[in-house]
């Protein structure tokens, strides 16, 4: 893929992952919460457990889709029109109806804090670029409300991955790629910070430096498949800045 950017491209990247780690949530938030709030959007066509299902079925498919042609909405279209038995265009105008009416109700179960517009603040300051690298299973109005949630949506970011942009998502290395080639970015000028062990931490199979935020850690404990991934720094969402000044130094033939 041609960069888009490549006359701009920043020197150095900080990659911030959203959802457990600049947004204080847990897992149960997206397994619970959200179909909850969701399901009752869709009562008259399907009913709430096989909406669930359909839609847990349908974010798998599209994980795991690596066709670089089709984009994650157009993946995750296909196999929810299938699953539930109606035209995706009829399901997409009821999914845009919740992320605009229900979706933002959700805000009242995830907890106030500053901290992230304060980090994220201070690596802007050290001379650092950003890069939202949420993963990219939701639209942008979902991904810019929760970016609301943790008061980071408007801070400089240079590339926001959503669902109606992307072709891959995480945990695969295509998701990274796809990212660095986009903004025309030299990934061994980049860290990942992230709080998912095999999520986020893959990035560093490109090169990537990688911080792991504990404060929400994800670890499932299996890398049989794509090898173990030690992060090069860990720690709490607030002490990143201090986290990334460290692999800075110790790293001055790269990011200098």
């Amino acid at each position: 893929m041609r960069s888009k950017h490549s006359a701009t491209t920043p020197t150095r990247v900080l990659m911030f992952d959203l959802d457990g780690t600049l947004l204080p949530v847990e897992s149960g938030f997206f397994m619970h919460d959200y179909p909850e709030a969701a399901a009752p959007y869709f009562a008259d066509l399907i009913e709430p457990g096989a909406f669930k299902d359909a839609l847990f079925k349908s974010t798998w498919d599209m994980v795991n889709n690596l066709d670089p042609v089709l984009l994650n909405i157009d993946a995750f279209g296909l196999s929810f029109e299938r699953r539930v038995g109606e035209k995706w265009e009829r399901l997409w105008s009821i999914f845009e109806q919740f992320y605009s009416e229900g979706f933002p109700k959700l805000r009242s179960l995830v907890p106030e804090s500053e901290v992230a517009l304060r980090v994220v603040r201070e690596c802007l300051e050290q001379g650092w670029e950003i890069v939202l690298a949420t993963n990219a299973l939701f639209p942008e109005s979902a991904v810019r409300e929760r970016m609301r949630w943790c008061g980071v949506e408007d801070l400089p970011w240079k590339f926001i991955p959503t669902l109606e942009v992307m072709h891959f998502c995480k945990p695969h290395i295509q998701y990274y790629q796809e990212i660095v080639d986009i903004l025309g970015l030299d990934p061994k000028r980049c860290i990942m910070i992230g709080n998912d062990m095999q999520e986020d931490m893959v990035a560093s199979r490109l090169g990537m430096k990688t911080i792991l935020v504990e404060d929400f850690c994800i670890d499932r404990g299996d890398n049989s498949s794509s090898g173990a991934f030690e992060p090069d720094m860990r720690g709490k969402l607030e002490e990143v800045p201090e986290l990334v000044a460290k692999i800075y130094e110790a790293n001055t033939n790269l990011f200098g």
